[in-house]
């Protein structure tokens, strides 16, 4: 009778590790199916609209003409490469831009943007640091750009981090879309 008694014992421990295992395998498996906050930002996204809040004045971004267009890029190596551009005069040659002024030039040249560097993700702040190595602008040259995240439906909105300006608080969404 002990004998039967020790397999019993031996099954049900048998019986709760496996359930055990099964409920970790399901857990993992949970955790699973929504990947990361990073590896879901890796890739490249397409500018759908950018802005500038002012207070209660929406405007289109840092003063650019629109319609402003841009990709970013966030690669797996943890580099990314940021570049908007406002609408410009079109130009048919090489010839019509240099015959531009410099002062033409310096209008047509405010409406890009661009800068490089390494990023880090806060999956739970859903912040993303940009660690800017080089920019068109030299003094943002080594800076550190911190924007709060929102990503839906292959959509990615960013937000700068607020600043006061003129007793306004001023902040940019930048809203992208995943490019395929």
């Amino acid at each position: 009778m002990s004998g039967n008694t020790e397999e019993q014992m031996d099954r049900r421990i048998f019986v709760a590790a496996s359930v055990g295992l099964m409920a970790a395998k399901i857990q993992d498996a949970a955790g699973a199916e929504r990947p990361s906050w990073r590896s879901q930002l890796l890739g490249s996204w397409s500018l759908v609209d950018a802005f500038t809040i002012a207070g209660d004045d929406i405007r289109p971004w840092s003063g650019r003409h629109t319609p402003i267009t841009g990709i970013i890029i966030y690669l797996d190596n943890g580099w990314m490469s940021a570049q908007i551009s406002g609408e410009k005069p079109s130009m048919s040659s090489r010839g019509d831009f240099e015959k531009m002024t410099a002062g033409d030039r310096a209008k047509w040249f405010d409406e890009y943007y661009a800068y490089y560097g390494k990023f880090e993700v806060d999956e739970d702040a859903r912040v993303i640091t940009h660690r800017v190595a080089d920019s068109l602008l030299p003094y943002e040259k080594g800076i550190v750009y911190k924007r709060k995240f929102e990503l839906e439906k292959g959509v990615l909105t960013l937000l700068t981090e607020p600043r006061g300006n003129n007793g306004q608080t001023t902040f940019n969404r930048l809203i992208w879309k995943k490019a395929i």
